[in-house]
């Protein structure tokens, strides 16, 4: 999209390049960019005129509250299975489990969502074909959002997509990380003790094998965050993975960037909260002014 057409009268033009700062040097332009990007002025819309940061915020909301939703799912659920998985090892059930969520990470989400859609939404009608809420009742806030039963019936497809993508990662790496810490020798004292084997399992041995996917959680964000594109894409969900998309196709490049920008401080800030966990989970690691040790 082109804001500014040779078409246009000169003076109609250079009233523009005033507005846009682009009547100013090269140099001047890019400090300017910079003291706007930390003070959150980030431009108006090229195709709606609204600001940048009223468009994002609101659809940073609706993304991370599929995100949480799905990530939630895939983080329960896949220690859930890691840990008994690893205590069962080479069961049936270690065995089974490790098929199931490899089928679920080879399936793209573009695939499993509309399997989803077709069985559950067209076929039985259990669940809405997409959006957030029904048209011409859009909440006033995020808590009005939340009380809406129709958001939840809503949410539910997505929110196993996105899961059901992402299981196989934390389950497998939880697994492998419980085999690691049973064959360690605190364990065997605990078992020498006669703790109870749930305690064992439970106390001792998961919140030590919970630093690898603690780990892994934050980089599973940046992942899903690319995810988002396609998923909000398919359920209709007005977040910025579709914001995304739509910015791109009409060349609208300050809600581009805008959305670009939200995202990476999304990921920067998962990977902050996974060194606070950290310091939580094991206490042998602190927080100083030097960083973790």
């Amino acid at each position: 999209m082109q804001v500014i057409s040779p078409a246009m009268d000169e003076a109609v033009q250079q009233r523009m390049k005033a507005a846009f700062g682009l009547d100013k040097p090269l140099w001047q332009q890019y400090f300017i960019y910079l003291k706007n990007l930390f003070a959150l002025e980030w431009g108006r819309s090229f195709v709606t005129a609204q600001e940048v940061t009223a468009i994002v915020s609101y659809r940073f909301w609706n993304t991370l509250l599929l995100m949480a939703s799905g990530l939630c799912m895939t983080l329960t659920l896949g220690i859930g299975a890691g840990i008994v998985m690893a205590w069962k090892r080479n069961s049936s059930i270690d065995v089974g489990g490790t098929i199931v969520g490899l089928i679920f990470q080879a399936a793209p989400p573009f695939i499993t969502g509309l399997i989803l859609l077709m069985g559950l939404s067209y076929r039985l009608g259990l669940f809405p074909t997409g959006g957030m809420y029904p048209a011409g009742e859009r909440p006033d806030s995020i808590f009005g959002l939340l009380l809406m039963p129709a958001f939840w019936e809503r949410i539910v497809l997505p929110t196993v997509t996105v899961g059901m993508y992402y299981l196989a990662t934390p389950m497998l790496v939880m697994r492998d990380s419980m085999l690691e810490v049973l064959g360690s020798d605190y364990i065997e004292l605990a078992r020498a003790k006669g703790l109870k084997p749930r305690i064992i399992m439970f106390r001792h041995a998961a919140r030590n094998a919970l630093l690898g996917v603690v780990t892994l959680a934050s980089i599973m964000v940046g992942f899903a965050v690319g995810g988002q594109v396609v998923v909000e894409s398919l359920f209709s969900w007005p977040g910025m993975g579709q914001l995304m998309v739509e910015s791109a196709a009409s060349h609208d490049y300050p809600v581009a960037q805008g959305t670009f920008m939200m995202l990476a401080i999304l990921v920067i800030g998962m990977n902050f909260l996974t060194d606070i966990l950290y310091s939580y989970l094991d206490p042998r690691i602190s927080v100083s002014s030097e960083g973790l040790k």
